[in-house]
């Protein structure tokens, strides 16, 4: 009771609370409008690469976090929409964000093409299926080397800034390249957010927790995991074009079975089914392997990335179950205490719902017959309570 009187009393839905949220996203647009004055070109191009990872991860989390369903093949979606925009704008010369468009309607297509033989299968049975797209995928590109470049790789892919003072000169297409990610990552998160707080949500839940009684409910489990499975890969697909525009080379071997695992690993680190999560993950994923490269340099070590990567791993799926996103709450619950709002007081001499609903003729009941007998039978063939008394 103590501990409960030291932290602060925050009502749900309550005025205190939205302050603090609109507080915290006034500080998130100050953060992301000052990041550009502040960091160099060269780390402003590291957040944006970072950003990229987030929006998989974001994507991949819709589908292995809050549906359930494992998943393998969200590197060969995020290859999908880089090859798109690369070979359009690099081949047709199409306008890069039509590329985007097209990209992310590719991705969709092909994650409801993949979702359809993996809605009979679970478990570790749907992940074979993404990983036998994941591994054709590379392979399919290196073929067509007409058209990607094949192992060689895709050159020449660029979307210049438009315009305007703000995206003068180099420095400016950096910008440019980190307002494009950003949006992006915002926008992706705002997908996932409406999409997990909908009725098609608590659907895909459901089916997550317990397929039978929610099917015996009602949930529509074909669509609820097709429509799944494609917009988790249109979000992959928008993250792959970006890629493609930020980097403006394209590789098969890029887009490998370690990426994939890079994906899930940074899922699993941020935390899953949780909607901040995916984004501390993608910025983990990304900048983890930096730092342990620089410390490589430095110590003269071998592999040093690799084995930095693992531990964090290891340590955070022994001692972190719900992921950094899990540790932040558990950290807000010590100093912060949110309590559900009561429900509203209906004023006594109200009429409820129930009888507003209702027509006149069924608010009013029969009066009883005074001189009626007292002994009638009811439907249960038992007497009236008089007759019961006389007994």
């Amino acid at each position: 009771m103590s501990s409960q009187r030291r932290r602060l009393v925050i009502v749900e839905g309550g005025r205190l609370q939205r302050s603090i949220q609109i507080a915290g996203a006034a500080l998130l647009v100050i953060t992301l409008c000052a990041l550009p004055y502040v960091l160099e070109p060269f780390r402003l191009g590291q957040i944006t690469q970072a950003c990229i990872y987030a929006m998989v991860i974001v994507g991949l989390n819709l589908l292995s976090g809050f549906a359930g369903q494992i998943s393998l093949g969200h590197a060969a979606f995020f290859g999908i929409g880089a090859y798109t925009t690369g070979v359009l704008i690099t081949s047709y010369d199409v306008a890069p964000p039509i590329t985007f468009v097209v990209a992310i309607a590719g991705s969709f297509v092909v994650g409801v093409v993949v979702a359809f033989p993996a809605l009979r299968l679970k478990g570790i049975y749907v992940a074979l299926v993404t990983l036998a797209v994941g591994l054709i995928f590379p392979a399919v590109i290196t073929r067509m080397d007409q058209l990607t470049g094949g192992s060689s790789g895709l050159f020449g892919i660029s979307y210049p800034p438009p315009d305007a003072a703000y995206f003068a000169g180099f420095d400016g297409t950096v910008y440019f390249h980190y307002w494009l990610a950003v949006i992006g990552l915002l926008l992706s998160c705002l997908v996932v957010r409406n999409l997990v707080r909908s009725r098609f949500g608590r659907s895909i839940l459901a089916l997550r927790d317990n397929e039978t009684p929610a099917v015996i409910m009602g949930v529509n489990r074909t669509a609820a995991r097709t429509l799944t499975f494609g917009t988790s890969a249109g979000i992959a697909g928008l993250a792959g074009s970006l890629f493609a525009v930020t980097t403006g080379i394209l590789t098969p071997a890029t887009f490998s079975l370690l990426l994939m695992l890079t994906f899930l690993a940074g899922m699993v680190i941020g935390g899953a089914s949780t909607l901040w999560g995916p984004v501390l993950g993608g910025f983990v994923i990304y900048y983890v392997p930096q730092w342990a490269t620089d410390l490589s340099s430095i110590n003269g070590s071998q592999n040093l990335a690799g084995v930095a990567f693992g531990v964090i791993i290891i340590v955070i799926t022994f001692t972190l179950r719900s992921g950094l996103a899990g540790l932040g709450r558990k950290l807000l619950a010590t100093v912060v205490l949110v309590e559900p709002r009561q429900p509203r007081r209906v004023p006594q001499g109200t009429p409820s719902t129930v009888a507003r609903a209702a027509g006149p003729s069924e608010r009013r009941l029969p009066a009883p017959s005074p001189t009626g007998p007292a002994n009638h039978l009811d439907r249960t063939g038992v007497g009236s309570t008089d007759a019961a008394r006389n007994l």
